[in-house]
């Protein structure tokens, strides 16, 4: 797996497919949504409006064979059409008020405190 798949920071993806009955776009973005459009336009305009924007090329060709692979993988094939991959898009997660996401250490990992750092506030 390439080091740009797993970059350092956080982020949500989704995804733009074809071929489906509902309609002829789907788009799948994060806690599992899905969206059916009868035009590609709007199923991209949709999605360009909650702040995703297009990975670059190598990095979206990644994550396609990744997801290949990951439908492959499934005995007796996937439970549900999965459509044409056409699109992989991504946003930084940006944690809203009360989430619990942080950037702090996590299990079995030190800190990082310089000579001037210090703590949060409670």
């Amino acid at each position: 797996m390439s080091v740009s798949i797993t970059r350092k920071y956080p982020r949500c993806i989704a995804t733009i497919s074809a071929g489906f009955e509902k309609g002829d776009f789907l788009v799948r973005e994060e806690k599992g949504q899905r969206v059916y459009f009868d035009f590609f336009e709007e199923a991209f305009n949709y999605i360009a409006a909650k702040g995703y924007s297009r990975m670059a090329k190598v990095e979206e060709g990644e994550w396609m064979d990744l997801m290949e692979s990951v439908h492959a993988s499934v005995k007796g094939g996937m439970k549900y059409n999965t459509g044409r991959l056409l699109m992989v898009l991504h946003k930084p997660l940006i944690p809203q008020r009360g989430d619990e996401y942080d950037n702090g250490p996590r299990y079995g990992e030190e800190p990082e405190m310089g000579d001037a750092a210090m703590l949060p506030m409670p």
